[in-house]
């Protein structure tokens, strides 16, 4: 395979890229873990509660270099990205008007459910880890999990996957800063100490996500039963002992959505710089 070119690392660029749609079949999604809530997803199973729950992190293999530039994988590559953020956000725009038209397409429906938006997006974005190919893919997961963070409010709180997916874009964020493997510490393709794979623009624009999505996500988490709040004091105050509210098999895990990549950035970055959004959506 010939040699890939290098992109400068003191040029901090996000140019413009259009993608050329290409006939060809989008990523299958990764099989979901089962879900315990009052409002389950269709996918949804019980879960024991008392049982703490870790995201099942199902990391697909990746090329051994990333795809030529100029190349025809490359086209398909853009393509298929182009595709599917298509059609998750004409999914998503029905969603969010709540209806569709009665020629609507199999397989252009509206998202009924936030387990049916997740598994688009993360087959989407493992398409775009398979690819290896940073030039595509950090552009590509940056605007899947900003369509995942306007779109939280669209459905209801449904923790299992959505806390799935989120700890994966997490993961596959912190491998590109890193240019390894958070646990494995194996290199990436293409990566090394010279040729940063994520530029300072897009480190500044995965944390705005990341800050956003976590505000966004514990706002929508539900508080104490009304009937709770409103117990009787004397009553409360006869009991002998008093039992602590059981936590939600979720609860720890949502308070660490995007904890790496919050933790490895920091302070990085100017906030106030907006650079040149480079959305595919």
């Amino acid at each position: 395979m010939p040699p890939v070119p290098r992109e400068d690392p003191t040029v901090d660029s996000d140019s413009d890229v259009e993608f050329e749609d290409v006939p060809i079949q989008p990523s299958q999604p990764q099989p979901k873990i089962p879900s315990s809530l009052d409002q389950p997803s269709e996918h949804a199973e019980s879960v024991s509660a008392n049982i703490p729950w870790t995201p099942e992190l199902h990391i697909p293999e990746q090329r051994e270099t990333p795809v030529a530039s100029g190349s025809d994988a490359e086209r398909q590559l853009r393509g298929r990205l182009s595709m599917a953020i298509d059609r998750i956000n004409t999914r998503q725009m029905k969603a969010r008007i709540g209806m569709d038209a009665t020629n609507t397409q199999a397989g252009l429906t509206r998202y009924t459910s936030i387990q049916q938006l997740a598994d688009d997006i993360e087959g989407t974005a493992d398409m775009l880890w398979e690819s290896a190919t940073p030039s595509i893919q950090v552009e590509g997961l940056i605007t899947l999990a900003g369509i995942l963070e306007r779109s939280l409010k669209t459905y209801n709180f449904d923790p299992i996957p959505t806390l799935a997916l989120l700890n994966k874009l997490d993961y596959y964020f912190i491998a590109l800063m890193q240019g390894e493997h958070p646990a494995s510490h194996h290199k990436l393709p293409g990566a090394s100490p010279h040729h940063p794979l994520v530029t300072q623009t897009q480190k500044v624009r995965i944390r705005s996500i990341a800050e956003i999505t976590r505000t966004n996500l514990f706002a929508m988490m539900p508080g104490p039963r009304e009937d709770e709040m409103n117990e009787d004091d004397d009553d409360a105050d006869q009991k002998d002992d008093w039992d602590e509210p059981e936590m939600p098999v979720w609860m720890m895990q949502a308070s660490k959505v995007y904890e790496r990549v919050l933790m490895l950035l920091g302070d990085q970055g100017d906030p106030n710089e907006t650079g040149g959004f480079n959305e595919f959506d």
